[in-house]
């Protein structure tokens, strides 16, 4: 996380301009497709597994894949159908990373709604969309819709295209 804010910081540095305020902001995410039918694969350096709450904690650099799905912290809190066969939400928290193998978002805490294919991340929000950054105090992404909303104290750094 630090990393990344450093990095912010440099772009708006270069750019030498004041970001663009704003306290809610739609954001494009690149079009990714969703195939719910592949596995999700998550490791950690450690496991709680809770059988009366159809939950599984993983616990030190944990990460949740599936396809191009990456979802990564600290702790990650995997809470299971009833049936317990299938994965309905993931909540992340401690240095939190999601990316959809094009843009990456950092933030303290996250929640992956499996079934409704929706990203909620709370806390310290950086994405970066390749060399444009925005921040900010939440961010929501539907990830079928491939749109998003950054809100409260939100800046954005928009490096313009050279035309080299």
């Amino acid at each position: 996380m630090r990393q990344l804010n450093m990095c912010l910081l440099a772009v708006t540095l270069i750019l030498n301009t004041a970001p663009a305020l704003a306290q809610g902001t739609g954001i494009a995410l690149s079009p990714i497709t969703i195939d719910a039918s592949q596995p999700v694969e998550i490791t950690a350096d450690n496991l709680t597994v809770e059988q009366n709450s159809n939950s599984a904690t993983f616990e030190g650099n944990a990460r949740a894949v599936q396809g191009n799905l990456i979802f990564s912290a600290q702790k990650i809190l995997v809470l299971y159908n009833a049936a317990q066969s299938a994965i309905e939400r993931i909540e992340a928290t401690k240095d939190v990373m999601f990316t959809n193998g094009t843009e990456i978002a950092e933030a303290q805490n996250g929640t992956y709604n499996v079934g409704s294919s929706t990203v909620n991340l709370a806390g310290d929000v950086v994405l970066v969309q390749g060399s444009n950054a925005i921040s900010g105090d939440a961010l929501k992404l539907d990830l079928k819709s491939n749109r998003g909303t950054m809100s409260g104290n939100v800046k954005s750094v928009f490096v313009p295209k050279s035309d080299q």
